[in-house]
C-alpha cells in the first residue's frame, strides 16, 4: 500500500444536504500542500447532474465539479491515503465553453449570497451545537445516561472524544463535548467560523461522526425526533456579524446588543415562517418543534431565555456578542440554511427593522390570550405549512434564487404527499387496525 496520497474525493452536496463524491486519482503526494499544486484541483471532474437530487434533468445533465482547495483535508479513516475537497457545481455554456456557477448548486448559492449581501470585509460567523444519538445496530438507544454524565455512567464517552479528535484534525475547533439530556444523546459544540466554511464543516462533521461510530459497531442519528417522547436533536446556530475585526452585534460602550443586532433579529423573526421550511425540512422535524422540550415553537426573542426562537446568550464584552437561532436541525442543507439566515437577517439590517419587546417569561406557560396580547405568533406546525410560507417569501427567494427555491419546494411537496397519501405508520396501525 502506498504511503503517499494517490486519490482525491471530490465532494459536493445535493439539494437535500446529503454529501456526495466522485473519486479521482492524483499525482502521488506526501502532503496536502504538495497536492494543492496538482492539476486535478483546478480541473475538477465531470458529473451527471440528472442522477443527483435537485441538480438537473436528464436532458441537460452535463455538469462539472469545481474544487475549493481551501477546504482540502486528508481523510483519517481511509485504508489508502486519500484526500477530500469540497466542490461547487458549474455548467458549461456559450461557444467558448465558459464555466459559470450553476443556479441549482446550493453551495454556490451560499457563496453568491455572501458576495451580494456582505460588502467589504463583512462576514457572518456561526458557532453550532449539533445534537445526535448513538444507536445500536438493532436500532436501540446505546445508553441510558443523562446530561453531563461521564464514563463509566456514559459508556460512549470515548467514542465522543474520538469524534472530537477527528474533527479537530480536520480544522474544526470543538469547544464543549458532553452527553446531552436525552438517553444516548450527545453534543459537540463547534467554534465560530465563517458560514461558508461552517456549512462545509457540518457535512464533514456528520460524515466523521458516522464513520467513527461505525468503527465501534454503532450508528449515529441526527434525526430531529428519533424516539417518541424523548429529547429531540437540534442544530442551534450562534451568529455574529463582523466587519473586519469589529463585531457589529456588540455595543461600543457596554454589554448590550447593538442596533444592528436588533435589526438582524427583527429580520429573522419576520421571515421565520419561511425560514422554517429550510431549517426544519423533514416531516420528522415538526415532531421536535413542540412545547416543553426546549425547542422553539413561538416567534419571539429574549435574553438568556431558552423558550424563545432567538436567544441572546450572556456576554460581557463586545467581541462575544452573539444571537442564537434555536430552531434549525441537522437534516437541513447547511448551505441553504445559512443562505436563508443571511438573507433574512440582512433584510432586517438594510430596512432598519425593530424587533418586538424581548420576552423573559416562559413562553410555553403563557396563555393564548397573553401571547396574542404580546403579538407572539407560532412557527409553522408542519412541513406543508412551512413550504407555503417559503413560496411566498420574496426576500429568501430572491436571496437564494428562484430556480433553487422552486426545486427545493417541489421535492419537499412530493415528500409531504408521499407521507400523507402513502406511508402507513406504526401509530396508524395501533390506532386503527382494530376498527
Amino acid at each position: 500500500m502506498s504511503e503517499q496520497i494517490e486519490y482525491v474525493e471530490l465532494r459536493f452536496v445535493d439539494i437535500l444536504g446529503r454529501m456526495k463524491a466522485m473519486i479521482v486519482p492524483c499525482n502521488p503526494a506526501d502532503t496536502l500542500d504538495e497536492l494543492r499544486k496538482d492539476p486535478v484541483l483546478s480541473e475538477g471532474t465531470s458529473l451527471d447532474g440528472s442522477s443527483v437530487a435537485g441538480l438537473s434533468m436528464v436532458e441537460a445533465s452535463d455538469l462539472r465539479l469545481v474544487p475549493d482547495s481551501d477546504s482540502l483535508i486528508e481523510l483519517p479513516y481511509s485504508l489508502q491515503r486519500t484526500a477530500a475537497v469540497m466542490c461547487s457545481v458549474s455548467e458549461k455554456e456559450g461557444r467558448e465553453g465558459k464555466e459559470s456557477i450553476y443556479p441549482l448548486d446550493s453551495r454556490g448559492a451560499l457563496h453568491s449570497v455572501c458576495e451580494r449581501l456582505l460588502s467589504g470585509k463583512m462576514s457572518l460567523k456561526a458557532k453550532i451545537e449539533p445534537e445526535f444519538h448513538f444507536i445500536t445496530q438493532d436500532g436501540e438507544l446505546f445508553d441510558s445516561s443523562g446530561y453531563a454524565d461521564t464514563y463509566p455512567q456514559n459508556p460512549g464517552a470515548d467514542i465522543l472524544l474520538e469524534i472530537a479528535t477527528a474533527i479537530r484534525d480536520m480544522g474544526m475547533k470543538p469547544l464543549m463535548i458532553h452527553h446531552e439530556v436525552g438517553e444516548a444523546q450527545q453534543e459537540i459544540e463547534i467554534s465560530h467560523a465563517d458560514i461558508r466554511q461552517m456549512a462545509d464543516f457540518i457535512l464533514t462533521f456528520k460524515n466523521l461522526a458516522r464513520t467513527v461510530a461505525a468503527s465501534r459497531d454503532i450508528d449515529v442519528s441526527f434525526m430531529p425526533k428519533p424516539f417518541e417522547g424523548a429529547a429531540g436533536n437540534g442544530l442551534h446556530c450562534h451568529l455574529q456579524l463582523w466587519d473586519g475585526a469589529e463585531n457589529l452585534f456588540g455595543n461600543q460602550n457596554d454589554d448590550h446588543l447593538s442596533d444592528t443586532a436588533r435589526a438582524f433579529i427583527a429580520g429573522l423573526l419576520e421571515h421565520a415562517p419561511a425560514l422554517t421550511a429550510i431549517a426544519n425540512p423533514t416531516i420528522n422535524s415538526y415532531k421536535r418543534l413542540v412545547p416543553h422540550h426546549e425547542a422553539p415553537v413561538y416567534i419571539t426573542w429574549g435574553f438568556r431565555n431558552r423558550t424563545v426562537l432567538v436567544r441572546v446568550p450572556l456576554f460581557q464584552d463586545r467581541e462575544k456578542a452573539a444571537i442564537e437561532l434555536r430552531s434549525p436541525d441537522a437534516t437541513s442543507n447547511p448551505y441553504l440554511l445559512f443562505s436563508a439566515i443571511l438573507a433574512a437577517g440582512m433584510d432586517g439590517v438594510n430596512r432598519e427593522l425593530q424587533p418586538p419587546e424581548p420576552r423573559s417569561e416562559d413562553i410555553f406557560h403563557l396563555t393564548d390570550d397573553e401571547r396574542e396580547t404580546f403579538g407572539i405568533k407560532m412557527l409553522p406546525s408542519s412541513l406543508r405549512e412551512a413550504l407555503i410560507h417559503l413560496e411566498r417569501d420574496e426576500v429568501i427567494r430572491d436571496g437564494i434564487g428562484s430556480r433553487l427555491i422552486d426545486a427545493f419546494i417541489r421535492i419537499k411537496h412530493d415528500e409531504w404527499r408521499e407521507y400523507v397519501n402513502y406511508a402507513v405508520t406504526g401509530w396508524e396501525w395501533s390506532k386503527y387496525h382494530s376498527f
